[in-house]
């Protein structure tokens, strides 16, 4: 089956008895990483839903993630997935081809792009050709239907941080030797991190910044809400350093994300649920690369403060947001901490050092009713 360890379990089924008249599967993940499971079940769900299923529950079980399926007993899932698995890669390569700058070499011609399975979200430049290469030939051997059950694929820093030797132990998270997985799991773990991870790309002349920030549900999801997730990734994220420099740390630079690409509806469902965001940046400067920040917190109270703010004044939002990022860094920092811990005076003594700057009532007003609802 395409991912190891599929079970259908008597006592979880029992939990599911209104559904007996259908047939329910559950796929568990591998157990290889928190964060590539996480990456695994996302392309799991999206190969799923590319194939018209709608009857999809997605929810964490220690560090694996189940995806529950409920369809009629006479289709079969497994094709399902592999179908959708073949339509997905199909639209991340030929993207990737169209926007991808061409390099002939000896051996071949490079293609390289700014996609995040390319150049966009990998610090080492060996991947940048090599892993969609390595997905045209899944690609094709799913045509063949020979997908192959060996494990030869290496597992990138993108996709799990804490496998390399660039994992530093202050960050509380042991590295290892890179890890090796079959095809139909490094296929789905792309796919879930092409359509489900934010990331930024933030470079200069001598310095790249890679923030990745995998989504973690907290409680169980149905298919809206997996859907509304997909709204906090845009396919190409890049910036220039020089231009901005609060994008170096990986809070606020989320928060400008978030601020400029979600939508009030997809906020205001995403919400409703509780999430956690895992960040961590890749780094590379000087052709020194590295791991150099490694952390999780609250998404839910991030983003159920941009909805209640856009939701009143959604122009002056993103412009009262641009200020505090634009302005001086501690400044932003104590803000966005504000927000994370429910520190108010914070918020408050960040909004004060904005001189010169005119901020809408409204916006005021809303941010205190907003802390309101915790006290």
């Amino acid at each position: 089956m395409i991912i190891k360890g599929l079970r259908v379990e008597k006592e979880k089924l029992q939990s599911l008895q209104k559904f007996w008249r259908l047939r329910v599967m559950l796929f568990e993940t591998p157990g290889y990483n928190e964060i590539l499971d996480l990456y695994i079940a996302y392309g799991v769900v999206e190969c799923l839903v590319r194939e018209g299923v709608e009857n999809l529950r997605f929810f964490p079980i220690g560090n694996k993630y189940c995806i529950v399926v409920e369809e009629p007993t006479n289709v079969n899932i497994k094709n399902r997935i592999e179908k959708g698995m073949l339509n997905a890669l199909e639209d991340m390569l030929s993207l990737h081809k169209a926007i991808g700058k061409y390099i002939s070499t000896k051996e071949d011609i490079k293609i390289i792009s700014d996609v995040d399975f390319s150049a966009g979200a990998n610090i080492n430049n060996v991947y940048w050709d090599g892993i969609p290469k390595t997905l045209e030939k899944i690609k094709e051997n799913i045509k063949k239907g020979k997908l192959s059950t060996k494990s030869k694929n290496t597992v990138p820093l993108t996709l799990m941080p804490a496998a390399g030797k660039y994992m530093p132990k202050i960050y509380g998270v042991k590295g290892g030797n890179p890890i090796k997985i079959d095809d139909s799991n490094y296929a789905l773990a792309w796919i879930g991190f092409h359509y489900y991870a934010p990331y930024i790309n933030i470079s200069d002349n001598r310095a790249t910044y890679i923030h990745i920030y995998a989504i973690k549900p907290l409680e169980e999801l149905g298919l809206i809400e997996i859907l509304a997730l997909k709204d906090l990734k845009k396919k190409i994220n890049n910036y220039q350093l020089g231009k901005y420099k609060f994008f170096v740390n990986k809070k606020l630079a989320l928060l400008y994300h978030l601020t400029h690409t979600e939508s009030i509806s997809a906020l205001e469902i995403v919400t409703k649920k509780n999430f956690s965001v895992v960040s961590y940046t890749l780094e590379n400067v000087d052709n020194n690369q590295a791991i150099r920040s490694f952390g999780e917190y609250d998404l839910s109270k991030l983003m159920d403060f941009l909805w209640y703010l856009k939701a009143t004044d959604f122009y002056n939002t993103i412009q009262f947001v641009d200020n505090i990022l634009r302005g001086d860094l501690e400044v932003s920092l104590t803000f966005i901490d504000g927000i994370l811990y429910d520190d108010l005076d914070a918020v408050y003594s960040a909004i004060r050092k904005l001189k010169s700057v005119r901020i809408s009532p409204l916006i005021i007003q809303s941010i205190l009713e907003w802390f309101g609802n915790f006290y």
